[in-house]
């Protein structure tokens, strides 16, 4: 993979697959344990039957990298495109797909189309729910609840404001679209970084390698930016309603669909509707 087309944690202004500039950012989440040097990725509904890789024991940066996208794709106007874990500040020398452990990982790993055109490259899918997840593999059975059947109701998505969902949709512990929380019931810190992503997709997972050939980061793909994208065809471009939309409120001198009504229509639509409503692809 090429160095140049890869934007995981990088920062300003690049151009989007069909040539439109996006402003991209960096948010450091915060620190996550991985205490058994075994890193699962997966949709956290699906932490019963995740993909595992298998790291140096300790705890790591998480860093999202955001694009900030033109009003004329959707109200959201932010697209997830990359969820890493920093694991060495050396400078990155090349990249390629991650080892994944197969011991663990035989059904929580697809294989990514080879329309990419990399051999083993894999990766990780998400559900209707639409998110991605970094946790210690030997923190889930002790960080959640016995029964996988409950997790969702009481720990995902209670619906009582506590859930992990519901604090994605606030800016209390992050940036909308993110979390980093521990588990439930776990005694030494563990915990889970979580990332909004597409529905019903697969998103490739890559490592980045330093001049040695050791690895330096663990990154999902969202597949908004860059070689993977563009060969994949993954790219939602701009939305035909929210375009139309946003050329009406350009021409027009009232008020009816002014700044201030999409900007209300945006606050008032949270995060995970306005994602599954605009990247329906």
């Amino acid at each position: 993979m090429r160095g140049d087309r890869f934007f995981a944690m990088r920062t300003g202004v690049h151009r989007l697959p069909d040539g439109q500039p996006a402003r991209f950012e960096k948010y450091e989440l915060g620190s996550l344990r991985v205490g058994s040097g075994k890193l699962a990725l997966s949709d956290p509904i699906f932490l019963q039957n995740t993909g595992v890789v298998t790291i140096p024991a300790g705890d790591y940066d998480v860093v999202a990298t955001i694009a900030h996208v033109p009003e004329s794709y959707d109200y959201g106007l932010t697209r997830p495109a990359y969820l890493s874990l920093v694991l060495s500040g050396e400078p990155t020398d090349s990249i390629a797909p991650v080892k994944f452990d197969e011991d663990f990982s035989e059904s929580g790993v697809h294989a990514v189309p080879a329309i990419a055109g990399i051999p083993d490259l894999r990766g990780i899918s998400t559900s209707q729910m639409s998110s991605v997840s970094m946790v210690d593999a030997e923190a889930i059975g002790p960080g959640l609840p016995v029964n996988p059947g409950t997790w969702c109701d009481t720990v995902i998505s209670p619906g009582d404001g506590t859930g992990w969902f519901e604090r994605m949709d606030t800016e209390n512990d992050g940036p909308l679209g993110t979390l980093l929380t521990k588990l439930p019931n776990v005694k030494d810190g563990e915990n889970i970084a979580i990332l909004i992503a597409r529905p019903e997709r697969i998103f490739p997972v890559v490592q980045t390698l330093d001049g040695q050939g050791r690895i330096t980061g663990v990154h999902i793909d969202l597949l908004v930016i860059g070689e993977l994208s563009e060969k994949l065809q993954a790219f939602d471009g701009q939305d035909e309603v929210a375009l139309s939309d946003f050329s009406l409120a350009e021409t027009r001198t009232d008020k009816t669909f002014g700044v201030q009504d999409r900007e209300t229509a945006r606050a008032s639509t949270g995060v995970f509707s306005r994602l599954r409503n605009f990247f329906r692809g």
